[in-house]
């Protein structure tokens, strides 16, 4: 008995599909072949193509995606190079004041006058600490002297800021501070000749 899915849509048992002939029980013709063989090829052709034009867009995709990044980066270093080179000058002018070397002079000298110099600096600039190491490396007088966390007391002598500055005159260097936990750039300039220093004078930029 013929069942149901012994017909075609013309109504004669043993077709199963549209094209005359090809899908009857028994060996399949040859041209039925090609036809299945030519079939198999264009899907695969149309395949290929379809993962190709994906993997082009994949990659002009993420070519976009790079160079946007890229263009963000330059724009982000330039506004930290840009926020660093607004207080690279201060070390320097705080190195040459007279109550800044006074500070300096010897165990006995007095740093309230120092103390408040710098604060002033601090809040007039908008760095974010400035400070002054002795030869030891021992802050002597911050522009946070009378804050929770004060710098004086504190030894820097470990940084390479404070190395930097007491042998070729100026020191740059990015870390972590050590008494606050806050990152910054700190600017290092030396206090007094390189024969005979007197110190260093630090300005911390806040990079958080």
């Amino acid at each position: 008995m013929t069942t149901l899915a012994g017909f075609a849509a013309n109504g004669e048992p043993g077709r199963l599909g549209p094209t005359p002939g090809c899908w009857q029980y028994g060996p399949m013709p040859l041209p039925c072949r090609r036809h299945v063989l030519r079939s198999i090829a264009v899907t695969a052709l149309l395949l290929t193509l379809a993962g190709a034009v994906h993997m082009a867009a994949r990659r002009a995709g993420l070519a976009g995606l790079d160079a946007e990044l890229h263009n963000r980066l330059m724009l982000a270093q330039h506004a930290v190079v840009t926020q660093v080179e607004r207080y690279r000058y201060l070390p320097g002018v705080v190195a040459q004041d007279a109550r800044i070397q006074a500070a300096l002079a010897g165990p006995d000298a007095v740093t309230g006058r120092a103390d408040a110099y710098l604060t002033a600096i601090r809040d007039l600039s908008g760095v974010d600490e400035i400070y002054v190491l002795d030869v030891a490396g021992r802050a002597v007088a911050a522009s946070n002297h009378a804050e929770l966390g004060s710098f004086v007391g504190q030894n820097y002598a470990f940084r390479p800021y404070f190395r930097q500055a007491l042998e070729v005159g100026q020191g740059r260097y990015y870390a972590v501070g050590v008494t606050t936990g806050i990152p910054g750039y700190f600017l290092a300039s030396r206090i007094g000749p390189q024969e005979a220093p007197l110190g260093v004078a630090v300005a911390k930029v806040d990079m958080s």
